[in-house]
């Protein structure tokens, strides 16, 4: 089979291997689509700090059953299912208290282990999901991204109250659309790109506007005439976190999705004389995919113009390196693998 390998920075190349072998827990998969994460434009570029190269990027993806193991009952051969690529140990203390995407031996598939980048995968059993016929693959490869705006909504736990979303690409409009799917008493987001805001108008966004070259309390009290309640970071630029602690009002609750890959100076005096709530926030646990997966099963997430460009499997170079200079305008850039194997 094929695989595609991050061998140095900014270089991608098509290696040939052997099929994987399953065990009884196990699922080999024939992969469909896979969509490219800002996590693997970090890969591709070598500024993760979490990775080594050589290395099987992507994690984002759906997949057909080819087969499974004798202990695996709920997928079969021809399902096609998506892959909930954050593996855990099952054994330290944040997975047994539920916390199962802070697990101590945190791996994510295409970072600290080889990744869905291949035309064959194999991968236990709790990591499939099974997605219906009735559900379009470009709707199907969303759901892990979605998955994530699920989990920063529930850590901030926005029901009833008024937020501030901040960026507006993939990561930041599912995170708004989750926003109002659970329940927040009104959503903004705000972004540098016109074509952004207008994606995030589409998608049913109720506040939607510009901050190019403008501070983020003039755009948040242009919306609400007040602070927000909940702030939820989807960028993780340098230049934003301050803004957001000026911005913030009495214990309001800031959530940290985006990856920020520099530290960052900030007025830790504000955090305590507001008593400000700063919640890390780290990929999804299994209850928050599952719920991500059913959404979208639904029909409820809007995703129409998500995808920005299409490639072929062979063409992984040139799709890294279009993801890469277009990162600021993209919304999703998506890989398939259509061939025989």
């Amino acid at each position: 089979m094929k695989k595609i390998v991050f061998t140095s920075a900014l270089h991608a190349e098509i290696q040939e291997t052997a099929i994987p072998g399953y065990r009884d827990n196990q699922v080999l998969l024939k992969v469909e689509q896979i969509g490219v994460c800002g996590t693997d434009i970090q890969v591709f570029a070598g500024r993760n700090r979490y990775m080594k190269f050589p290395v099987v990027p992507f994690h984002e993806g759906i997949a057909r059953v080819v087969k499974v193991g004798a202990d695996v009952t709920h997928v079969k051969a021809g399902d096609r299912v998506v892959i909930r690529p954050i593996i855990s140990c099952g054994t330290c203390y944040s997975c047994l208290h539920g916390h199962e995407n802070a697990c101590e031996n945190f791996n994510c598939l295409g970072v600290q282990s080889d990744g869905l980048g291949a035309e064959y995968f194999v991968i236990d059993r709790e990591y499939v999901y099974p997605i219906p016929e009735s559900c379009p693959p470009d709707e199907a490869v969303l759901i892990e991204p979605f998955a994530v705006g699920i989990h920063a909504a529930l850590r901030g736990q926005v029901k009833d109250k008024r937020v501030l979303v901040i960026g507006a690409g993939t990561i930041g409009n599912f995170t708004a659309q989750a926003c109002q799917l659970l329940g927040a008493a009104e959503v903004a987001v705000c972004d540098l790109s016109d074509d952004k805001i207008e994606m995030a108008k589409r998608s049913g966004i109720r506040h939607c506007i510009s901050s190019a070259g403008r501070i983020l309390k003039d755009v948040t009290y242009e919306i609400y005439g007040t602070f927000p309640d909940v702030i939820i970071d989807c960028v993780g630029a340098k230049v934003i976190l301050p803004q957001i602690l000026e911005l913030a009002g009495k214990t309001t609750a800031v959530v940290i999705v985006g990856n920020y890959s520099e530290p960052v100076l900030i007025d830790v005096a504000t955090i305590q004389r507001n008593e400000l709530n700063i919640f890390g926030n780290i990929t999804y646990t299994a209850e928050d995919f599952q719920k991500a997966v059913d959404l979208m099963v639904s029909g409820k997430v809007y995703t129409d113009g998500f995808i920005s460009a299409k490639f072929p499997f062979d063409e992984a170079q040139s799709m890294m390196k279009f993801a890469l200079e277009k990162r600021g305008v993209n919304m999703k850039v998506v890989l398939e693998y259509n061939g025989e194997g």
